[in-house]
C-alpha cells in the first residue's frame, strides 16, 4: 500500500492515525500519572491532618490525668488538703518539664453562705491575706483556694468563679455531669498579655452515690482545675518549625487560636489542601481550620505528569517531522517504520518517565547489573547521583538474602506469561541502605524486551511508616485480646465471691439488720451483679469477628418464638410473628444474639405491665430486611444515634439494669456480617428496630461469590 498522497505535500491518513494515537497516549499517560500524584498527596495532608488533632486531643488528656491525680491527693486526705500540701503535690508533677503548656493546677472549693466564715478563718491561719473576689450575686461562692506555681498565678488567688459567666457556666456543668469540662474562651487574670484561654475542671465529692445530678449536687466538694492560655498550650505541643500544616482554632465565633495569617513566614496564600474540623473538647466544639503551607508544597513538589506530557508531545512531534521529510522510495518507508518501532521499545523512551517517579525505580539487565537508577531511588538507598548504575541488584539486597537471591531473579526471567510480579507476597522483604541500615520494602518487577537483550524495571518503595502502623495496631488488639481475657478470668470470680459473700452477710444479720442496711446489700448484689454482665457483654464484643459456629437451616419464626419465651416476659406482654418469617441456611448463634438483644431492649425498657413486641421480615434481592417494633416509649431523634453508642443508656442505671453494650454489640456484629441497623421513632409512643441480614453466607461469613 503507498502510504503517501499523490501530493507529496500530503501525508495519508494511517500517518495521521498513528500521530493521533501517539498523542492520545501520552494524554492518558499524563492523565494518570497526575491523578496518582494528586491522590497521594492529598493522603499526605490527612494523615498529617489527623496526626496534629491527634497530638491536641493526646496532650488534653495528660492534662486531666493530672488533674485526677489531684482530686486522688485530695481523697485519700478525706478531702482536706492544705496551702503547703497542695504546693508539695504541684512540685512533685514537676509542671514545666511534664506538662508543658499548662499555666498551673489549683483547688477551687464550693462554699455555702453560712460557711463563709469558718472556711476563710481556716484559710488564713496560713494566709493571713487570703481573701475571695470580686463580689457577685450569685448563691454561695467558688473561690480558687490554692494554685501552683503561686509566683505565675497570684493574681487567681481567692478568684470566685461564680463572678464571670464561662467560669461559672462550665464550673456547674461539671458538678452536675461528674466529667470533665472546660470553660468557653476567656482572659486570665494572670495574663498581662490578655490572650484567649480557658479553665478545665475535674469536680470531685465526698460520696461515691453520685448517679444523679441530685446527688452530684448534695455531696459536691469542689474542683481540681489548671488554667490554660491557648498560644502557650498550642507552642507546648506542637512546634510549627516541625510541622507542614498550620490552623487556627475557633470555640463558636470566639478566635482561640490562629496561624492563618499572611504575616507567617510558611504561610501559603493558595493552600493545596484546607479543611475543617469540628472535635468535641470537654463539653466544647473546637473548630479547627487545617491547611497545607509553602514547605508542604516544596516537599511534595514533583515534575513527573509534565516531564510524560512534554516528552510525549516532542516524540508526536518527531513523528511527524518523520513522515513530512522522508521519501517515498520504500527503501525510506521502511527505515522509517523500523526507526518507528524502534523508538518504541527504547529504554530511552520511559527515562523522564523513571527520573520523576516519586518511588525508586530502576533498570537492570539479564545479569542483574543495574543499567539506569532515578534519583529517588538513589535517595532512598543512600547513594549519590549515577553511583548505583554498574551495581549489581544483590549490593542493595540485605546479605542474608544475598546467596538466594540471583536463583530468584533467574526463575523469574525464565517465566514465561508473567511479565509483572509484586514481591513479597506471604514473607517481609527488606532493601539495603549503602550504611548498612535495611528498611521494609514493597517491590514490583516488570519485564520488557530492550535494545540488548530482556531488561527488568524494579518499582521500590519504603514501607517503614505503614509497618510501624501495622504493627501498632497489632499491639492494640493485642492488648484487647489480653484485657478480654482478664475480664472473663480474673476479674468474673472475686465478683462471684463478693455476691456469696453478701448473701452470708444478709444471712448472719437477717433478724436485726435494719431495712436501711439491708437494702445497701440488695443494692451491693445488685451493682455487681451488673459489673459481671457488663465484663460478660465487653468479652462478647471483644470477640465479635471469631468463629460462630456452622452454617445451618434457622427458622426465624421459631427462633424468635424460643428467644421470647427464654427471657421470660411479664404475663402480659405478647410476641406477634403473625407476618411471613422466612427460613434461612445462616449462622444461627450471631442471629440469635441480635433476637434476644432487641426483645430484652423492648422488655427491659418498657414502661408499662403490659406490651406488644412485633417481628416482621421483608424480603430483597440479597438480604432480609427485619423490623423488630415494640409500644413502649419513644426515642427523640436526638438521642437515636447514642443508643448504638457503647455503654450508653437513656435511663439512670438504678432504674435499667444493664451493661449499655447490647446494642453496641447488634452493631458490630451487623456491620462483621455485612449487614446494617437503624432505628426509627416518633418521639411519643414506639420503637422500631430494623436492620438487614445477608441471605448467602459462608461458614466464616457472608459469602463472597
Amino acid at each position: 500500500m503507498n502510504l503517501f498522497a499523490k501530493n507529496s505535500d500530503r501525508l495519508h491518513w494511517v500517518y495521521w492515525l498513528v500521530i493521533g494515537l501517539s498523542l492520545l497516549l501520552t494524554f492518558a499517560a499524563w492523565y494518570v500519572s497526575d491523578t496518582q500524584i494528586e491522590q497521594k498527596i492529598k493522603q499526605r495532608f490527612e494523615f498529617q491532618s489527623n496526626q496534629l488533632l491527634s497530638l491536641v486531643s493526646e496532650r488534653m488528656s495528660r492534662y486531666e490525668d493530672a488533674l485526677r491525680a489531684g482530686a486522688a491527693v485530695i481523697h485519700t486526705n478525706n478531702g482536706k488538703i492544705d496551702a503547703d500540701g497542695w504546693k508539695r503535690f504541684a512540685d512533685a508533677l514537676d509542671l514545666e518539664e511534664t506538662y508543658a503548656g499548662i499555666n498551673g493546677i489549683g483547688v477551687i472549693y464550693h462554699v455555702e453562705p453560712e460557711e463563709l466564715d469558718a472556711f476563710l478563718e481556716n484559710e488564713r491561719r496560713l494566709r493571713p491575706d487570703f481573701k475571695i473576689h470580686p463580689p457577685h450575686s450569685q448563691e454561695g461562692f467558688w473561690p480558687i483556694t490554692y494554685i501552683e506555681p503561686v509566683k505565675y498565678n497570684a493574681k487567681a488567688v481567692g478568684l470566685d468563679m461564680a463572678f464571670e459567666h464561662n467560669r461559672y457556666t462550665a464550673a456547674k456543668q461539671a458538678r452536675d455531669t461528674s466529667r470533665t469540662q472546660i470553660t468557653g474562651p476567656i482572659v486570665l487574670v494572670q495574663d498581662e498579655k490578655k490572650m484567649p484561654g480557658f479553665l478545665q475542671y475535674v469536680p470531685f465529692y465526698d460520696s461515691l452515690n453520685i448517679s444523679t445530678p441530685e446527688q452530684r449536687r448534695k455531696h459536691f466538694v469542689g474542683h481540681v482545675y489548671a488554667p490554660f492560655i491557648v498560644d502557650k498550650l498550642i507552642k507546648g505541643t506542637l512546634e510549627q518549625n516541625s510541622r507542614k500544616l498550620i490552623f487556627s482554632v475557633y470555640d463558636g465565633d470566639d478566635q482561640l487560636y490562629n496561624e492563618l495569617l499572611p504575616g507567617n513566614a510558611d504561610y501559603d496564600p493558595s493552600p493545596l489542601y484546607s479543611k475543617e474540623v469540628s472535635v468535641d473538647m470537654y463539653g466544647r466544639t473546637w473548630i479547627f481550620t487545617i491547611q497545607t503551607t509553602q514547605s508542604f508544597r516544596k516537599e511534595i513538589s514533583t515534575n513527573q505528569s509534565v516531564y510524560i506530557l512534554v516528552g510525549g508531545i516532542v516524540d508526536s512531534l518527531l513523528l511527524f517531522l518523520l513522515f513530512v521529510f522522508v521519501g517515498s522510495n520504500r527503501k525510506s518507508l521502511l527505515l522509517a517504520e523500523k526507526m518507528t518501532k524502534k523508538s518504541l521499545i527504547s529504554e530511552e523512551y520511559f527515562r523522564h518517565i523513571i527520573e520523576a517517579a516519586p518511588c525508586g525505580m530502576v533498570i537492570a539487565n539479564e545479569q542483574g547489573i543495574i543499567e539506569q537508577a532515578n534519583p529517588h531511588a538513589g535517595l532512598l538507598f543512600g547513594y549519590k547521583k549515577d553511583e548505583l548504575v554498574g551495581k549489581t541488584i544483590e549490593s542493595l539486597v540485605p546479605k542474608r538474602f544475598q546467596v538466594e537471591h540471583p536463583k530468584n531473579r533467574e526463575q523469574f526471567l525464565a517465566e514465561h506469561g508473567q511479565p509483572i510480579r509484586r514481591m513479597g507476597q506471604n514473607r517481609e522483604i527488606f532493601g539495603l541502605r549503602s550504611n548498612g541500615e535495611e528498611f521494609p520494602a514493597e517491590v514490583g518487577l516488570a519485564k520488557f524486551i530492550g535494545e540488548d537483550g530482556v531488561k527488568v524495571l524494579s518499582t521500590i518503595i519504603d514501607v517503614t511508616e505503614s509497618t510501624q502502623i501495622t504493627n501498632e495496631l497489632k499491639r492494640s488488639n493485642k492488648e484487647l485480646n489480653d484485657f478480654a481475657y482478664v475480664a472473663s478470668h480474673d476479674l468474673k470470680a472475686p465478683l462471684r465471691g463478693i455476691m456469696q459473700l453478701s448473701s452470708w452477710v444478709e444471712e448472719d444479720v437477717a433478724e436485726f439488720a435494719s431495712e436501711e442496711t439491708k437494702n445497701y446489700l440488695e443494692l451491693l448484689r445488685s451493682r455487681t451483679a451488673r459489673l459481671e454482665k457488663l465484663l460478660d457483654d465487653l468479652l462478647a464484643y471483644s470477640r465479635i469477628g471469631r468463629h460462630h459456629g456452622e452454617v445451618c437451616e434457622v427458622d426465624i419464626k421459631e427462633l424468635v418464638s424460643s428467644v421470647f419465651t427464654l427471657l421470660d416476659p411479664p404475663p402480659a406482654f405478647t410476641l406477634d410473628c403473625s407476618g411471613k418469617l422466612p427460613v434461612l441456611k445462616t449462622l444461627a448463634v450471631p442471629l440469635e444474639v441480635i433476637f434476644r438483644n432487641l426483645i430484652g431492649n423492648a422488655i427491659k425498657h418498657h414502661d408499662r405491665s403490659d406490651g406488644v413486641i412485633t417481628i416482621s421480615a421483608e424480603e430483597q434481592t440479597d438480604a432480609y430486611e427485619f423490623s423488630v417494633y415494640n409500644d413502649g416509649p419513644g426515642i427523640a431523634p436526638k438521642h437515636q444515634a447514642q443508643v448504638f453508642e457503647m455503654f450508653k443508656t437513656l435511663k439512670p442505671r438504678d432504674e435499667v439494669e444493664g451493661s449499655g453494650m447490647g446494642l453496641a454489640i447488634i452493631k458490630k456484629l451487623l456491620e462483621y456480617h455485612g449487614g446494617e441497623i437503624t432505628v426509627s421513632s416518633d418521639n411519643e409512643r414506639g420503637v422500631c428496630f430494623t436492620f438487614k441480614w445477608p441471605k448467602i453466607m459462608s461458614d466464616e461469613g457472608v459469602n463472597s461469590e
